[in-house]
């Protein structure tokens, strides 16, 4: 073989071989455009692993224990500690709502700074109420007549024979819960008993006397 023919075979190996080197050595155009999504991926991978949301300090429900405590600073916006009366007849419990009786047991309520105050607040109000019984039923019975009077009358003694073991209920239950609350929860539902009472004798009083007044007492 002549030096021609040789040379000629060693450039086109050289070629070659340059044409090859370059091709494993470039990237291919898009190569940059490819990883992008990649690294999204992996991205929004991690993101989805994590909670959807938690729930701010702030947002949290509050507590059983906060709401208890609130419980026990009675307020008029509130209604009080008093228990709400519910009749078919909504424009008596208006009335019955905005009596001066319950107002100022709620002030006298916040002024209480000891088991002992509010049980003496509780004691005092139950008598008020007992009062407030025997005057609307006095009021009552001289404006019913006939066969409705006899019904007010009846009701009255039932409520009258049944008070004592009323009242026991009341005391046992309170003792049975226990606790340095048991007078407090006692002096309260006797309370309670007796204001429900009233309620009942003044919404009767109420369907002849729409303007009727409480008794006459410095509350």
């Amino acid at each position: 073989m002549n030096s021609r023919k040789i040379w000629g075979i060693v450039l086109t190996a050289a070629v070659i071989l340059s044409v090859f080197a370059s091709c494993g050595s470039a990237k291919p155009a898009n190569a940059g455009v490819e990883s992008t999504p990649a690294s999204t991926a992996a991205s929004q991978t991690a993101v989805s692993t994590q909670p959807e949301s938690s729930v701010p300090q702030s947002e949290a429900p509050v507590s059983s224990a906060t709401s208890s405590v609130k419980g026990n600073e009675p307020t008029e916006s509130e209604n009080g500690p008093v228990l709400p009366v519910e009749t078919d007849d909504k424009e008596f419990d208006q009335k019955f709502k905005d009596n001066p009786i319950d107002k100022a047991y709620i002030k006298a309520s916040n002024n209480a700074i000891s088991n002992v105050d509010m049980v003496n607040v509780s004691n005092n109000f139950a008598m008020i109420w007992a009062s407030e019984v025997t005057s609307a039923y006095n009021k009552l019975t001289k404006l019913a007549t006939g066969d409705a009077l006899k019904k007010i009358e009846a009701e009255q003694t039932t409520w009258t024979n049944g008070k004592t073991e009323a009242l026991k209920k009341v005391s046992s239950n309170a003792q049975a819960a226990g606790g340095s609350m048991a007078q407090v929860n006692e002096a309260g539902g006797i309370m309670d008993f007796y204001r429900s009472r009233a309620a009942q004798v003044y919404k009767e009083l109420y369907s002849y006397d729409k303007n009727y007044g409480y008794a006459e007492k410095t509350y």
